[in-house]
């Protein structure tokens, strides 16, 4: 982040085009080159590990929030690149992720851990949809992390402010509605409508709405 001040300092006090060439490539490969050097030495954190000088995973992981911070941060760095077809997800892959073709990407999109993540071919990326492939708990005086990768296949539609958590399952075709959350290790089947009415009240209840909204759709048509 030093580095980065100082090479604007540079640019703006002498407009110096070499400066602001290496001030770009800084910005955009410094990051991942350091996670995926890490990466390839240490591996890829997954499971469940606990926070400390000790726990090596645990560290590595953090490692790798850090380097993704000032994107979180100043998310303009990114914005850019989603305007940019292709550029996006070319970006992604260079975390590690694995990506496909024609993705979606909206402007107000944000993923957290950008080297744990799957998505599959013609998905789109609804605004403001948050994808994170880690959650954090307090268990005996100790910060517990949690990580595993976010998976989405094929043409998959996530709509407006959904939510996928760590180890969530999207399959193809599905389609997640506005404000609705996959949660940890959950799984949305090939073609399923994951609606947010029947993620808060549970599958009893929504058959029971299902089936009202049936019946009252029958008297309407006779």
């Amino acid at each position: 982040m030093i580095e980065v001040l100082f090479l604007l300092a540079v640019v703006i006090k002498s407009f110096n085009p070499y400066a602001l060439a290496i001030l770009i490539g800084v910005c955009y490969f410094q990051s991942p080159i350091i996670w995926r050097y890490m990466m390839d030495k240490f591996g890829k954190p997954q499971g469940a590990y606990y926070f400390g000088k000790n726990s090596k995973h645990g560290s590595n992981w953090f490692v790798s929030y850090q380097l993704q911070q000032m994107y979180t941060s100043f998310p303009f760095f990114e914005r850019v690149l989603k305007l940019i077809p292709g550029f996006y997800s070319a970006w992604l892959r260079l975390w590690g992720a694995q990506i496909g073709s024609k993705v979606n990407w909206t402007a107000g999109c944000e993923i957290v851990d950008r080297p744990h993540v799957t998505i599959g071919d013609k998905c789109l990326i609804g605004n403001q949809t948050y994808i994170s492939a880690h959650i954090i708990k307090k268990k005996n005086d100790k910060y517990l992390l949690f990580i595993k990768d976010v998976f989405v296949g094929n043409n998959v539609v996530c709509a407006f402010q959904c939510t996928l958590a760590p180890g969530a399952k999207v399959h193809d075709e599905a389609f997640i509605e506005a404000g609705a959350a996959v949660y940890p290790n959950q799984v949305v089947e090939k073609g399923e409508h994951h609606e947010r009415f029947k993620e808060l009240f549970g599958d009893r209840f929504y058959s029971l709405f299902e089936k009202a909204r049936r019946e009252s759709s029958s008297k309407e048509s006779s």
